[in-house]
């Protein structure tokens, strides 16, 4: 018998495009103040970020599936995010953060919603959960790989120098997908494919895009669970939209915020599969309920920073926001394990899609309301409402099991 070769090869190209999105992720909103921008310009680049990923996933979702063909949309994806990223470096204005903000997730959600697919072809069904587990993986050390990149050339580079240099990087992925990537059509039942446990979709900067499809609304039983996740994704993005303005406005810059996000996406990546296992004993809303309430001290703990002086200040920050990647592998892989086990498998498919539509739909909230908190009443009341919102995601699921 021939040696078949291991399907998942095409993993590693992903690598470079994920170390330049990694390490462009926390210089958007600096590039956004450094041209003028505050915490309202701050919020909105973020919202536009947030909606343009999300017609993204459906307009390169529905295409591919209209044509067909998979490998040219990752191709597209990974040329489209590598010339935007270094586009940046030409923006002068907050509108021309905002216009490259927008085709720079647009062009990210291109890669978003096809490898699952592929991997559905490749792998066999009882393989899935550990290929969508081991293609996250890779995907999350090389954003890692990309935040430890721009710390390094924070240092003797600009903000504008570091996005070309990013952008670069990001293009070798695309030579390398030519080669080891190779085309799957499909034709799948986009109902019976749901989520599954090692199904955990990787942040970018904290926004959901998994959104293939615009979705029939449907709650099946969970109702309680969607009005549980707008709740999270407003104050998720009242806490993440304005953490680089206020390390900005205490004199920060970018090699303090990019030392937190090294440590924030890190304790993520290292805690997906085991939370995974967790899963077994504790069951998806006990591992759900527990990451809220550790993310919801963690937001209260950074609103209570905000009144110290610089020393503690720095070190409750930290803290805060090491918790909040802790607590992100909690939240995102029991949701998708309660979804994957829960729903029935003719509707998994649309259950997902509301699901996913309604945390876009929060995450656009939250971020084009953060900024007015903030301009009008300050950062301690708008961490506090951070916090305040993610307790009262609790509300609804209190007693599920």
């Amino acid at each position: 018998m021939k040696h078949r070769p291991y399907p998942g090869r095409w993993f590693y190209s992903f690598v470079p495009f994920k170390i330049s999105t990694g390490g462009a992720a926390p210089l958007i909103p600096l590039l956004t103040m450094n041209v003028g921008g505050g915490p309202a310009e701050v919020g909105v680049v973020n919202a536009i970020g947030s909606t343009a990923s999300m017609l993204g996933g459906l307009f390169w979702g529905r295409l591919s599936d209209r044509l067909n063909r998979r490998k040219v949309f990752l191709l597209t994806g990974f040329l489209g995010t590598a010339l935007t990223s270094i586009l940046f470096a030409l923006a002068k204005t907050v509108p021309q953060v905002m216009l490259v903000n927008a085709l720079y997730t647009f062009f990210i959600a291109a890669t978003i919603p096809v490898p699952i697919l592929i991997i559905t072809k490749a792998f066999r069904l009882e393989d899935w959960d550990y290929a969508i587990g081991r293609f996250n993986e890779i995907g999350g050390w090389a954003w890692v790989t990309g935040m430890v990149l721009g710390l390094m050339m924070a240092q003797f580079l600009n903000l504008r120098d570091i996005f070309v240099v990013l952008g670069i990087v990001g293009l070798f992925s695309l030579p390398w997908g030519v080669k080891t990537i190779k085309e799957v059509p499909l034709h799948i039942d986009r109902r019976v494919l749901g989520m599954y446990t090692g199904y955990v979709i990787e942040k970018f900067r904290y926004l959901p895009n998994m959104i293939t499809h615009l979705p029939r609304f449907s709650s099946e039983g969970f109702g309680r669970l969607y009005l549980s996740t707008i709740l999270f994704w407003i104050g998720a993005m009242f806490y993440f939209t304005q953490f680089p303005v206020l390390l900005k406005s205490r004199g920060l810059g970018a090699t303090e915020l990019y030392v937190m996000s090294i440590a924030n996406s890190a304790v993520s990546a290292y805690m997906y599969t085991r939370v995974g296992l967790k899963l077994r004993k504790t069951g998806g809303y006990g591992a759900l309920k527990r990451g809220l309430i550790l993310r919801g001290a963690s937001f209260l703990l950074l609103a209570v920073s905000t009144i110290l002086e610089e020393d503690p200040f720095l070190v409750l920050a930290f803290v805060s926001y090491f918790i909040a990647g802790y607590t992100w592998s909690y939240i995102s892989v029991s949701t998708s394990s309660i979804i994957s086990h829960r729903a029935p498998p003719e509707k998994r498919g649309s259950l997902i899609g509301t699901y996913n539509l309604i945390s876009s739909l929060g995450a656009i909230i939250g971020n084009l309301i953060s900024g007015l908190i903030v301009e009008g009443l300050g950062f301690t009341l708008d961490f506090a409402l951070a916090s305040l919102m993610v307790f009262l995601a609790l509300a609804p699921i209190f007693r599920e099991r």
